[in-house]
């Protein structure tokens, strides 16, 4: 039995076990009821490594277990001065590499893993997404590489930070300014002058959302 075939075996066995359905494990993922399905029946080629996470925790066993090893529960052999955080407070938003025109804010294919968020910045009846920065123009408040977490919204106030299309490319972060008949988008970085867009020029900007926080990785 090759490991995707195992690894797939063992989510069935669990989640039978748990008597749960695959809306429910989805549910708990944060994933669509046909992307569990799939990787049940093997169809998904490359299991990627944070799902794999998500789903043994909604199953409550460890992702070792998942692989084929024999550690069921959800002990973790941890240093002894760090202890297991307590996820109640937080919720799993999903991580994004790119906002497209046309890709709706949860697009699956648009997906490359989750993130934790405080369910503090978590406002109930909204969509949020991290969205990977690419680019120096707003650092060094923000630096390439780092997460913005964004609620999907069409309008923000003047001064606000929001993940903006410019004619239908690629989302990117800016300060947006309104003012009598234009829209400016300001880059912290001064290496990158303000862009204005006047009149009919509005038209070309897209909002995509509000950037709520930013964290950093290294």
């Amino acid at each position: 039995m090759s490991e995707n075939s195992e690894i797939s075996a063992r989510i069935i066995q669990k989640r039978r076990e748990k008597g749960l359905t695959l809306y429910e494990v989805a549910k708990k993922v944060g994933v669509a009821a046909s992307t569990i399905q799939r990787y049940e029946n093997g169809s998904i080629k490359n299991f990627k490594a944070p799902v794999l996470n998500a789903i043994a925790a909604a199953l409550g066993v460890t992702p070792e277990w998942l692989c084929g090893k024999s550690q069921a529960d959800r002990s973790y052999a941890m240093p002894r001065n760090v202890y297991p955080a307590d996820l109640g407070d937080y919720a799993r938003v999903p991580v994004i590499g790119r906002v497209a025109a046309g890709l709706a804010c949860h697009a699956e294919e648009n997906i490359e893993y989750y993130e934790y968020a405080s369910k503090d910045l978590i406002r109930s009846g909204s969509d949020y997404v991290y969205l990977k920065v690419i680019g120096d123009s707003m650092s060094p408040l923000i630096m390439e590489g780092d997460l913005v977490l964004v609620r999907c919204q069409e309008i923000v106030e003047s001064g606000e930070y929001a993940v903006v299309l410019i004619d239908n490319e690629d989302g990117v972060v800016k300060k947006v300014n309104f003012g009598r008949n234009y829209i400016e988008l300001i880059s912290i970085n001064p290496y990158y002058p303000p862009r204005r867009f006047e009149g009919n020029e509005m038209e070309r900007i897209r909002i995509f959302g509000k950037v709520i926080e930013s964290k950093r990785k290294f």
